[in-house]
Protein backbone atom coordinates (compact mmCIF):
# COMPACT_ATOMS: atom_id res chain seq x y z
CA UNK A 1 0.00 0.00 0.00
CA UNK A 2 1.28 3.58 -0.84
CA UNK A 3 1.82 6.48 1.35
CA UNK A 4 0.09 9.44 1.13
CA UNK A 5 2.79 11.90 0.42
CA UNK A 6 2.10 15.29 1.69
CA UNK A 7 2.25 17.97 -0.92
CA UNK A 8 1.94 20.99 0.66
CA UNK A 9 5.14 22.87 0.82
CA UNK A 10 5.32 24.52 3.73
CA UNK A 11 5.25 20.82 5.67
CA UNK A 12 7.95 20.15 3.18
CA UNK A 13 10.27 22.69 4.23
CA UNK A 14 9.45 21.84 8.00
CA UNK A 15 10.77 18.31 7.39
CA UNK A 16 13.79 19.68 5.24
CA UNK A 17 14.72 21.91 7.92
CA UNK A 18 14.59 19.08 10.53
CA UNK A 19 16.47 16.98 8.73
CA UNK A 20 19.16 19.67 7.83
CA UNK A 21 19.70 20.31 12.19
CA UNK A 22 19.71 16.79 12.51
CA UNK A 23 22.62 15.70 10.06
CA UNK A 24 24.27 19.33 10.96
CA UNK A 25 24.09 17.63 14.76
CA UNK A 26 25.63 14.24 13.40
CA UNK A 27 27.99 15.82 11.52
CA UNK A 28 29.20 17.45 15.28
CA UNK A 29 28.54 21.34 14.13
CA UNK A 30 31.51 20.86 10.77
CA UNK A 31 29.18 22.53 7.92
CA UNK A 32 26.91 25.63 9.60
CA UNK A 33 25.04 25.48 6.56
CA UNK A 34 23.06 22.23 8.33
CA UNK A 35 22.50 24.91 11.42
CA UNK A 36 21.71 28.02 9.28
CA UNK A 37 18.93 26.08 7.58
CA UNK A 38 17.62 24.10 10.76
CA UNK A 39 17.29 28.18 12.01
CA UNK A 40 16.16 29.86 8.90
CA UNK A 41 13.21 27.92 7.71
CA UNK A 42 11.02 28.06 11.39
CA UNK A 43 12.01 31.56 12.14
CA UNK A 44 11.30 32.81 8.22
CA UNK A 45 7.51 30.77 9.17
CA UNK A 46 6.92 32.52 12.48
CA UNK A 47 7.52 35.53 11.22
CA UNK A 48 5.52 35.07 7.92
CA UNK A 49 2.34 33.26 10.53
CA UNK A 50 2.43 30.74 8.19
CA UNK A 51 -0.31 28.12 9.11
CA UNK A 52 0.94 24.60 9.66
CA UNK A 53 -0.34 21.52 11.25
CA UNK A 54 0.08 21.24 15.19
CA UNK A 55 2.82 18.59 13.81
CA UNK A 56 4.88 20.66 11.59
CA UNK A 57 4.72 23.39 14.78
CA UNK A 58 6.33 20.58 16.93
CA UNK A 59 8.90 19.49 14.22
CA UNK A 60 9.82 23.44 13.94
CA UNK A 61 10.39 24.01 17.16
CA UNK A 62 12.88 20.80 17.14
CA UNK A 63 14.64 21.95 14.13
CA UNK A 64 15.24 25.45 15.87
CA UNK A 65 16.27 23.61 18.52
CA UNK A 66 18.77 21.24 16.52
CA UNK A 67 19.82 24.46 14.34
CA UNK A 68 21.18 26.19 17.29
CA UNK A 69 22.81 22.94 18.81
CA UNK A 70 24.48 22.25 15.59
CA UNK A 71 25.97 26.08 15.28
CA UNK A 72 27.16 25.78 19.42
CA UNK A 73 29.15 22.68 17.97
CA UNK A 74 30.49 25.09 14.91
CA UNK A 75 31.64 26.93 17.58
CA UNK A 76 33.32 24.78 19.73
CA UNK A 77 34.92 23.28 17.01
CA UNK A 78 36.99 26.61 15.94
CA UNK A 79 37.49 27.05 19.69
CA UNK A 80 39.24 23.39 19.48
CA UNK A 81 41.32 24.16 16.47
CA UNK A 82 42.20 27.57 17.20
CA UNK A 83 43.73 25.93 20.56
CA UNK A 84 45.51 22.43 19.06
CA UNK A 85 46.53 23.84 15.94
CA UNK A 86 50.10 24.13 17.23
CA UNK A 87 50.00 20.24 18.48
CA UNK A 88 49.50 19.00 16.07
Amino acid sequence: MKKNKNTDPMEKLSQFAFTMSVIGICTIGICPAFAAMGIAVPVVMKKKKVQISPQSQSRNKKALIGGVIALFLFVVDLVLVLLFKDKF
